[in-house]
């Protein structure tokens, strides 16, 4: 009988022990999905990926819509702002041989765990501006505007795939239907000269 009320009380205590074992490896669990969703907030860090080196690229256009086909290319060198809070992107580009130099700029507001993205060009048009997400990991951004064409609404995209800290591939799609629908109009790949 006494080895019996042993058994019965060691199984229950073993079977406190494996109770509180688990519930321990589930507070674990709970506080590093907690650390890692914390980890994955939108940061201006992310914005790192253009900063340093000369990105050397190539292009190439589709006959579409809103495209021309045709080659082309460019270099940009992108640095921190002094008070490390843009990166200002210095381009020269060439399209179909012709030369032309824009200046991009990315910024993060921390109010919002927004990303924004301006494009301007010496020749004094209007700076563009998008929309611009990025994913958790930093490895896709995607620009998104909406203009309107002939009085119609047309999106266009750009998708820039990091395939390693100095290896991006691109390409550019429209839509006349909001999104439902891409036609591709380009794409190439830039890589890093450090």
């Amino acid at each position: 009988m006494l080895v019996a009320l042993r058994t019965i009380r060691s199984m229950s205590l073993q079977e406190h022990l494996m109770n509180l074992l688990a519930r321990l490896l589930l507070a674990l669990s709970l506080c590093a999905v907690a650390l890692f969703a914390a980890d994955a907030k939108p940061s201006p860090d992310v914005l790192n990926r253009w900063v340093g080196g000369k990105w050397v690229g190539d292009a190439h256009f589709l006959d579409t819509d809103y495209s021309k086909a045709g080659t082309g290319g460019g270099v940009s060198t992108c640095a921190w702002s002094p008070d490390h809070i843009f990166v200002v992107c210095d381009q020269d580009v060439k399209d179909n041989g012709t030369s032309m130099r824009f200046l991009s700029i990315y910024a993060f507001d921390p109010k919002t765990s927004t990303y924004h993205f301006y494009g301007l060009s010496p020749d004094g048009d209007r700076p563009r501006t998008g929309d611009l997400s990025i994913s958790a990991d930093g490895t896709r951004w995607e620009y998104l505007t909406k203009t309107a064409i002939k009085e119609k609404p047309v999106w266009f995209r750009t998708i820039n795939q990091f395939q390693s800290n100095d290896q991006v591939d691109w390409w550019s799609e429209f839509s006349t239907d909001e999104g439902q629908h891409w036609t591709k109009t380009g794409g190439g790949s830039e890589k890093r000269q450090k």
